[in-house]
């Protein structure tokens, strides 16, 4: 046994589990746990680098003025009733029968009323897009998702395929963004490198503490994790 060794590592898994503790207490701003307040940066870190708004803008402008005219299925009567609403708003004709919502509209149009609603939603705008469609607003950008995630396979079927990789464009980069940032207070990395820094040194040398804990511990108590001697036969 050797003592020192046994010392270092009892010091390090024993300090270590004190971080721990501390980490899973609410002392980090606003009641948070360590836990909940790294999760809640990164997400703000998140946000504020995942504003496409502009750019699906940008590509959904062009489809302004290109016909669309599709049947789609959204699983229930209200669920079709909630996407009428919105694709009215959007300028397009539109018939809900059942779960099943016949559109005839300008697929630019429907694009860019999407975006609009999404920006509304990452912006957290939430109230705004309520007053408009009266229902939830975070079930307003999700339908619109649902809506042209079947209006792009209707486009596939087509074979537009321009006009659905569009709309898939601003399902990924618009209304995923919108509805997963809600609520969320977007910050920029460069505002906030200190504490990046911080954060990813202290993941790292928290690993390892832990890992030179057992390896001190396991030598002090003797058990070696050498590779042992061979023998040479005469």
């Amino acid at each position: 046994m050797k003592t020192k060794n046994l010392l270092l590592g009892l010091f390090l898994l024993i300090s270590f589990g004190v971080v721990l503790f501390l980490i899973f207490m609410p002392i980090f701003g606003d009641g948070k746990n360590g836990l909940e307040y790294t999760d809640d940066f990164f997400n703000r870190l998140a946000k504020g680098s995942s504003n496409y708004m502009n750019d699906m803008r940008k590509i959904a402008q062009p489809l302004v003025g290109t016909p669309v005219v599709a049947e789609i299925t959204l699983g229930s009567p209200e669920n079709a009733k909630k996407a009428e609403i919105l694709f009215s708003q959007a300028g397009a004709q539109v018939e809900a029968a059942g779960p099943v919502l016949k559109i005839n509209g300008d697929l630019g149009k429907i694009l860019l009323k999407a975006v609009d609603d999404a920006e509304a939603l990452f912006n957290n705008r939430g109230e705004e897009l309520r007053a408009k469609y009266h229902y939830n607003s975070k079930e307003v950008v999700k339908t619109w998702w649902v809506s042209l995630n079947n209006l792009a396979a209707s486009l596939k079927k087509q074979k537009k395929f321009k006009q659905y990789k569009v709309v898939g464009e601003v399902q990924k980069r618009a209304l995923e963004p919108g509805y997963n940032f809600f609520g969320v207070t977007p910050a920029k990395v460069a505002d906030n490198a200190g504490m990046l820094t911080f954060l990813l040194i202290f993941y790292v040398v928290y690993t390892l503490w832990f890992g030179f804990g057992i390896y001190e511990l396991f030598e002090g108590l003797g058990l070696s994790m050498e590779k042992p001697v061979s023998k040479e036969e005469v």
